[in-house]
């Protein structure tokens, strides 16, 4: 009689083996979608783990091929073959290499030190769960929640290659955000520090006097449009309008490095959908100006060019703004400045505080380039402590007091 054919897409009958050593082979035969037939072997410590591998391997062939990773995977394993696809999208253009280089960093710093050696199939949500509060407690809250992000990628990743059967790291208890920076400058605080800018290290003969013009002339830019570092740093003699009025940027690029490319200007900002045009307030048209004055003639010539003209990166001009934090930390604690808060940010956030109490979150929201208004409020605008008297009135009113 003859044997009846294997389907495609189905599973023929499981012969189990009990090895010399031990442990439990199972063999079967299956055939794809196509119709090609495959021969699975696979050895286990048990008959039911070997038989669960083999029902595996057929279910992955059936819907386009094996998977790479199984259950007996270690996070490692996953963590090296997702990485590998990540970098096949950075090489693509569809994800930065900054984005990559971020997650391979925290998965090598992080993750694998502390769990690298789990299997899969033992990545239960409480295991997931005291990984990342072990983290919490050991590192800091942004490390730990950079942690669960790119842990929760890679349980996504093992879904998809069928070694797990759901995400265990989606129902792990939410970790804490990190405390809100309260800090923005007022007027009289910007106009103090342009003064303290202007005189810095004026006197020392210790060396070049560092480049303060570059200092003073982001500051007005950043506070007067919220651009980000980055962005600033990034524009370009083509990216403003000096003959309109008021005068306009157009934020359509940023400055990153990465290991791979080096410091490069991406011709987008940090999200491609916050391309906007802005116009300018005195003091941020008065900074273009001078920097405008310096660049070469060159439309592509950036703003804050390096000797060579190449552009400035986002890790240097940072490291001025700290050198002259440290050297005028006294005079600046006096203006009532938190200077531990006292980063490029400050200034972004100090835009987005100044819009907000004139003009509405709304409006503050679409100078940041956001999509949600949430996001303005929860990370950029310092709440004001004084609720506005009118509330008293209107009680007055009401009670007729």
């Amino acid at each position: 009689m003859v044997r009846p054919q294997i389907l495609a897409g189905e599973l023929g009958s499981i012969v189990i083996d009990v090895l010399p050593s031990g442990r439990y082979r199972a063999r079967a035969s299956t055939r794809d979608d196509s119709g090609r037939l495959h021969r699975i072997g696979v050895t286990a410590r048990t008959e039911d783990e070997a038989r669960a591998e083999v029902y595996r391997q057929a279910r992955a062939m059936a819907t386009g091929g094996a998977g790479a990773l199984s259950p007996s995977s270690t996070i490692a394993d996953a963590i090296e073959l997702w990485l590998s696809q990540v970098l096949t999208r950075a090489k693509a253009g569809s994800l930065s290499y900054s984005t990559y280089e971020s997650y391979e960093t925290t998965a090598r710093v992080i993750i694998v030190p502390r769990c690298g050696g789990v299997r899969l199939e033992h990545l239960t949500v409480g295991r997931c769960d005291r990984i990342l509060q072990r983290i919490l407690e050991e590192e800091t809250i942004s490390k730990a929640r950079r942690a669960r992000a790119v842990l929760s990628l890679v349980c996504g990743y093992a879904v998809r290659d069928d070694a797990l059967v759901q995400n265990p790291v989606r129902d792990v208890q939410r970790l804490p955000m990190s405390p809100r920076k309260e800090s923005a400058l007022t007027p009289a605080q910007i106009t103090a520090i342009r003064g303290r800018m202007q005189v810095w290290r004026a006197t020392r003969d210790d060396g070049p006097r560092p480049n303060y013009r570059a200092l003073i002339d982001g500051m007005d830019i950043m506070i007067g449009t919220s651009l980000r570092v980055g962005e600033c740093i990034g524009l370009r003699r083509c990216d403003v309008d000096m003959t309109t009025l008021p005068p306009t940027l157009i934020v359509s690029g940023t400055i990153v490095s990465t290991k791979a490319q080096g410091t490069h200007r991406k011709n987008s900002p940090k999200r491609s959908r916050q391309r906007r045009s802005i116009a300018l307030p005195s003091m941020a048209a008065a900074a273009v100006r001078r920097r405008l004055a310096l660049a070469e003639a060159d439309p592509e010539a950036f703003l804050f060019p390096t000797k060579t003209g190449r552009s400035l990166s986002v890790s240097n001009y940072e490291r001025l703004l700290r050198a002259f934090v440290e050297d005028e930390r006294t005079e600046l604690v006096k203006l009532d400045i938190d200077v531990d808060e006292y980063t490029t940010h400050i200034y972004r956030r100090t835009a987005a505080t100044l819009i907000e109490r004139a003009a509405g979150i709304t409006l503050a929201s679409r100078l940041l380039g956001h999509a949600n208004e949430q996001t303005t409020r929860n990370s950029y605008v310092v709440t004001a402590d004084m609720v506005d008297p009118v509330t008293a009135e209107i009680l007055d009113e009401v009670l007729g007091e």
